[in-house]
């Protein structure tokens, strides 16, 4: 049993008795918790944030080894809330690293999730900021993408080396033109459609010599700053990679 894993199973011992009526409580199907627990799976993000909603603690006491008790804050000041978020964030952002120092990761149903849960706008957005990238709206007369943020863990980062926009570009345009080309019409089907996309992709290119290839599922959507600006997030994980 992974470290996460055990985690999971410990905190549904704790606050339901056991995993199925954790599962019962949280929504979830025991069966695929049950698996991904005992072999040692990959548990999503999701999954354990509808568990702490159904506890109705906060993602910290799923890192903890004892049950918080907790009381409802009294409405006072806008500086009051806005410490209790940031606190709140910073304890997302926590636990997130720890799932992932433990062999989780973001998933494409996470992506999707947070996608409805708000409206396509970049808010409650510290899970995710660098799991993705971000684009601008491919416009006409475009010869390749243009990136405005490039997320630090996103798969392009980790599997092509690219760290930031300027590398991005520097990379992405040693691909051949059908790469790109089959990329831009995606970025056009999301901006025309302004609807999320997800698809299996294979690629095989050259990284300093050497060739790569690999396959990931990869999801596009229309996403909006909280200004207003339309830009397309990419979110992709991986299916199978070889690199010889």
């Amino acid at each position: 049993m992974t470290e996460l894993g055990k985690l999971t199973s410990d905190f549904c011992k704790r606050f339901f008795g056991g995993l199925k009526p954790a599962c019962e409580a949280a929504g979830l199907k025991y069966s695929t918790l049950h698996t991904q627990i005992a072999k040692e799976r990959e548990i999503p993000f999701s999954s354990i944030q509808a568990l702490c909603d159904a506890a109705g603690v906060s993602l910290e006491a799923f890192r903890s080894k004892r049950a918080d008790i907790g009381v409802l804050a009294p409405q006072t000041s806008a500086a009051l809330h806005k410490r209790a978020a940031a606190a709140y964030s910073q304890a997302l952002r926590d636990v997130q690293e720890e799932m992932l120092r433990n062999g989780s990761d973001i998933m494409i149903d996470d992506v999707l999730n947070w996608l409805k849960r708000n409206n396509s706008r970049l808010e409650d957005f510290d899970v995710l900021r660098e799991r993705v990238d971000l684009f601008r709206q491919v416009e006409q007369g475009d010869s390749i993408m243009r990136p405005k943020h490039i997320g630090k863990h996103s798969l392009a980062a980790r599997f092509f080396n690219i760290e930031d926009t300027s590398t991005y570009l520097q990379t992405v345009s040693t691909f051949s033109r059908s790469i790109i080309d089959n990329s831009l019409a995606a970025h056009w089907h999301v901006r025309n459609s302004q609807r999320y996309l997800v698809e299996d992709v294979t690629i095989a290119v050259e990284l300093n010599g050497q060739p790569v290839e690999g396959s990931y599922r990869r999801i596009m959507a229309p996403v909006q700053t909280p200004d207003g600006e339309q830009l397309t997030l990419v979110f992709a994980r991986l299916l199978d990679y070889d690199s010889v």
